[in-house]
């Protein structure tokens, strides 16, 4: 297994509940984890157990009630635009062409118009949609404005990416597409990712490192290591190795519903 760098995320005793009514709902317990430099993490949980909340947290959209997030090494809790982010739903602006939402993705990221443009073109040819560069996102199919979202999040250039579930919406094979480009395109960059999802197949194939979610109010069951080696072969789900962690990950979140019973 590859040994990584320092720690691009560490989020240390993350509390967080939100009022309903008089009550006060618990969401996040005391959540510590972290992401090293060039590694792929995953989150997975059952539906509602906070891991949404948590990206929201990390984004400094929202504050925790106990506990601090860093980002390389500096305590960021709060402060917003030092992460880039893909949430579930493709994150395009529908009156900017394809092209342009790529270049302005690299022009928020500093690059001069004039290049961004010429950047955003190599990039588009770079991952086979090229012929949808003047196109506007609602002429593509799901698979397309995935990529181009996950493009732009690419090009945001911040030291960590927080996906969250971006595949959920689309249909098994386009899904399956997906997740091997992503791997492709990753491999080739090597940004600190944060992945959101509810699918243990799913986590399997792109993670070094998955951290396992107990129902809200959400505390991590276990960190599991995921041993396959990189780049990650296609066929990895085939192997026993693969099959065994999944029934580990699955008896977990099995125990972790029956434990909250």
């Amino acid at each position: 297994m590859k040994e990584y760098g320092r720690k691009m995320l560490e989020l240390t005793g993350i509390s967080k509940s939100y009022r309903r009514g008089k009550l006060r709902v618990p969401v996040l317990q005391e959540i510590t984890l972290n992401v090293r430099e060039g590694e792929f993490v995953t989150l997975i949980g059952p539906s509602g157990s906070g891991k949404s909340t948590l990206f929201r947290l990390i984004g400094g959209v929202e504050r925790p009630d106990e506990g601090q997030i860093a980002v390389d090494g500096k305590v960021v809790t709060g402060k917003r635009g030092l992460i880039s982010y893909m949430p579930q739903q493709a994150a395009l602006f529908p009156w900017l062409s394809v092209a342009d939402n790529i270049s302005s993705a690299l022009a928020t990221s500093g690059t001069s118009k004039k290049e961004a443009k010429e950047q955003a073109l190599e990039w588009l040819h770079r991952i086979y949609l090229g012929g949808v560069a003047k196109e506007y996102p609602h002429v593509l199919s799901g698979g397309m404005q995935q990529r181009v979202s996950f493009l732009r999040a690419l090009l945001m250039r911040r030291d960590v990416m927080c996906l969250d579930e971006p595949f959920a919406a689309l249909d098994a094979l386009t899904r399956a597409d997906m997740q091997r480009w992503l791997l492709e395109l990753w491999e080739s960059d090597r940004r600190s990712v944060l992945f959101v999802t509810h699918s243990i197949e799913e986590a399997l194939m792109l993670s070094d490192r998955i951290y396992v979610l107990s129902p809200a109010p959400a505390t991590i069951l276990q960190e599991i290591t995921v041993p396959f080696e990189r780049p990650r072969r296609a066929d990895v789900w085939m192997e026993p190795a693969f099959a065994e962690l999944k029934r580990e990950v699955l008896n977990l979140l099995e125990k972790g519903d029956i434990s909250r019973v």
